[in-house]
């Protein structure tokens, strides 16, 4: 495994593109949890209005 780091890290050429890849990795990645939160936040909210407006009470 310390070959290849020393390979990459004496060929910079072939590390841009790794790094690269593994940029928009992380990036999508995020991208896609960000969505996701986003969308539980908004069912949670909603639902908590809905149980209010029926009077069912949270408690």
């Amino acid at each position: 495994m310390s070959d290849v780091i020393e390979y990459l890290m004496a060929n910079p050429i072939f590390l841009a593109p790794i790094l690269l890849m593994v940029a928009m990795t992380l990036y999508a990645a995020i991208k896609k949890l960000l969505k996701m939160a986003a969308i539980v936040v908004i069912a949670g909210s909603l639902y908590l209005l809905m149980v209010e407006y029926f009077g069912g009470g949270l408690s």
